[in-house]
């Protein structure tokens, strides 16, 4: 890899996933959708990982120049809620999966990127605004993006009582 913004983006990407996993690892099925404060709905660990893991697929396709479809709209896209009903999540294990083998196929993507992909147009014309560039809008998706909601499962983990976590 020689593209010095992939290599960049890798760092913090690897270190996230390995914080994710810590995040979530020690938690029963029934705690993935759980809410610690009577009346607030935090966004709990089965809609973070259903969310990055579809943000992470979305990445991976614009590292690999394939076509995507809008997630604004989609059940865990940006304008989603977490919901308290488990049948509208994956099984904890299943997610924990889920969320591995994208964040692989996004890792491997970036390794393989070819030259020229980060400085291309971003795909998504609404995102282009503020994300002229795939570059652009993978260091939004792949570190800031990702991270906050990796603060927001840290958050969540204290809430509910349970051990700290390090990152």
């Amino acid at each position: 890899m020689t593209n010095p913004l992939a290599r960049a983006i890798l760092i913090t990407w690897r270190r996230n996933g390995a914080y994710a996993l810590r995040l979530v690892g020690d938690l029963s099925g029934a705690q993935f959708i759980a809410q610690p404060v009577p009346g607030r709905m935090l966004n709990h660990p089965a809609w973070v990982l259903s969310h990055l893991t579809l943000y992470t697929t979305i990445a991976a396709a614009m590292l690999r120049e394939q076509p995507f479809e809008d997630p604004a709209d989609h059940r865990f896209g940006a304008k989603s809620e977490p919901l308290s009903d488990a049948g509208a999540y994956a099984p904890g294990d299943a997610l924990i999966q889920q969320y591995r083998d994208a964040h692989e196929a996004a890792e491997a993507a970036l390794v393989g990127v070819r030259e020229g992909v980060l400085s291309s147009p971003t795909p998504l014309e609404r995102w282009r605004p503020l994300h002229p560039t795939t570059g652009d809008m993978l260091v939004t998706l792949m570190v800031k993006h990702e991270s906050a909601h990796l603060g927001q499962l840290s958050a969540w983990r204290r809430a509910m009582g349970l051990s700290r976590v390090a990152m």
